[in-house]
């Protein structure tokens, strides 16, 4: 896989090279081996760092568009191509949200590829350097890199594969799992093959993590690891372990406040809920472009390409007039009517349905969020719920949904009504944190966006699930013999 060892491998070294991480308290280095490792035991720790600093950083895909800035960019460009967020002009994101972004020669296939994979063969190198390392220190290292890994290839199976319910033998991503690879290149792995690997890898990553305290939120511990294995189980409709590892990630988590869910919430690390995310800083933001950031491209009341140049995201109309108007959730949406609103003094003109829902104060210094509590109450109710415990799934989705709404009562529905009120209930909560399109692949739902009253843009069309998969990028094509494309 000449691409993956050769392109990619020097794209994810050269980005560690030029990092900096002062929330790790780590320095990213380059290239390591055995040897270094010996010579300088804070090593394996330092590049760690790197990989961490590099999953949020502006070309961490191997590209120079603003487009192209890490975990949180493909967290928003999976979200613009679900149902319920819209982007008002075709530019940046633009080409997730019309679905340019599946093609082969789309910069985006290539952006979500690289992103992942690049970072996949630092970390072989590293697991394959420490694997004769037992020490308490090298033992955590290993769980958040394995941690990694699975989360890495759980975003690319997701991409450029079929759903996992009744795709199984169907063509998946290459498993790379060691720093050698053969020179030709490795074939593409079964979707189940994926999933038996990232199982495998998630569940080892929680065991290593047992004893390992943090010093930040920026680093992956076994509550974190536990999240990530939850979404994993759901996805491969394994209930009873996506609801056990989704309880114990969120038990003793606080939910946010009314105020801090429509203020700045989302721009803070030490939002209460945060399970994993980045704290940003000056030095931080320095690495590539202030305007190839998330809330440059989703904060829509501040001075970069939401705001400033009026790139807007907005809310689907039906899934803001499904809101009630006794949840505060409705409050980060503009309504059917233009409107006008301030924020750090300056008032400007708003269109329809726009979201004020990620707000940051500085110059796009804003904290990013992976993953929070939030999400876990879902994965669990509906775990409970599709195993018949129904009774369960209507109180733990009762528990976040009447904070959120004090007119919420216990649910009455049963059955797929019942998930469907779940679901409903996710997608309200998560809007714009990357997880509605995903849900739809896993749970058959086609994009929707011809309909009577319609507020979609340049992405005006309707499309079936099996649309949903991304082709590989060309230059992995063109480099590796061993794969087959999606058609």
């Amino acid at each position: 896989m000449k691409t993956i060892k050769y392109f990619i491998a020097a794209i994810g070294i050269g980005l560690l090279t030029n990092s900096c991480a002062n929330d790790l308290n780590t320095l990213p280095e380059s290239d390591i081996s055995g040897e270094q490792l010996n010579d300088d035991q804070s090593k394996p720790e330092k590049i760690l760092g790197g990989i961490y600093l590099d999953l949020r950083s502006n070309g961490a895909g191997g590209t120079t568009l603003h487009s192209d800035f890490g975990i949180m960019a493909i967290k928003a460009g999976a979200d613009l191509m679900s149902n319920d967020v819209i982007q008002a002009k075709n530019q940046h994101l633009g080409m997730f949200y019309n679905y340019d972004a599946t093609n082969a020669s789309n910069s985006a296939s290539e952006i979500v590829w690289t992103t992942f994979y690049a970072r996949i063969f630092v970390i072989n190198k590293l697991l394959d350097d420490l694997k004769n390392d037992n020490s308490s220190k090298n033992r955590a290292i290993k769980g958040q890199l394995l941690a990694l890994r699975a989360y890495s290839y759980f975003y690319l199976v997701r991409f450029y594969a079929n759903d996992y319910k009744g795709h199984q033998s169907e063509p998946g991503v290459p498993l790379v799992l060691t720093s050698s690879n053969p020179n030709q290149g490795l074939p593409r792995s079964t979707v189940s093959e994926v999933y038996t690997q990232i199982a495998k890898d998630i569940e080892e990553s929680i065991v290593l993590l047992d004893s390992f305290a943090r010093p930040s939120r920026a680093q992956i511990d076994q509550r974190t690891a536990k999240a990530i294995a939850s979404e994993i189980f759901l996805q491969t409709g394994d209930y009873a372990k996506a609801g056990k590892y989704a309880e114990e990630s969120k038990q003793g988590v606080a939910l946010m406040t009314e105020n801090e869910y429509t203020s700045t919430g989302f721009s803070t690390i030490n939002n209460p809920e945060v399970i994993w995310g980045f704290h940003n800083t000056i030095s931080t933001m320095s690495i590539g472009n202030y305007y190839a950031s998330f809330f440059s491209m989703f904060d829509n009341t501040n001075e970069g390409y939401a705001g400033a140049a009026q790139i807007y995201k907005l809310i689907d109309k039906r899934l803001y007039e499904a809101i009630p108007e006794t949840d505060y959730r409705k409050k980060v949406f503009n309504g059917s009517q233009g409107a006008k609103y301030t924020f750090n003094g300056k008032t400007k003109n708003y269109p329809a349905y726009v979201s004020w829902k990620f707000k940051d104060p500085s110059l796009f210094e804003g904290d990013y969020i992976y993953i929070r509590a939030s999400s876990l109450y879902y994965v669990q109710a509906e775990a409970l719920a599709r195993q018949g415990r129904e009774t369960e799934a209507k109180q733990v989705l009762f528990e976040i949904a009447s904070k959120r709404d004090k007119a919420y009562t216990l649910s009455s529905k049963t059955g797929s009504e019942l998930i469907n009120e779940i679901i409903l209930q996710k997608r309200i909560e998560l809007w714009g944190e990357g997880y509605a399109w995903f849900d739809m692949k896993r749970l058959n739902t086609p994009l929707e966006r011809v309909y009577t009253g319609t507020n979609h843009t340049f992405g005006r069309f309707n499309l079936t699930p099996d649309k949903f998969r991304f082709q590989i990028p060309n230059k992995e094509i063109n480099n590796n013999p061993q794969i087959k494309q999606n058609e």
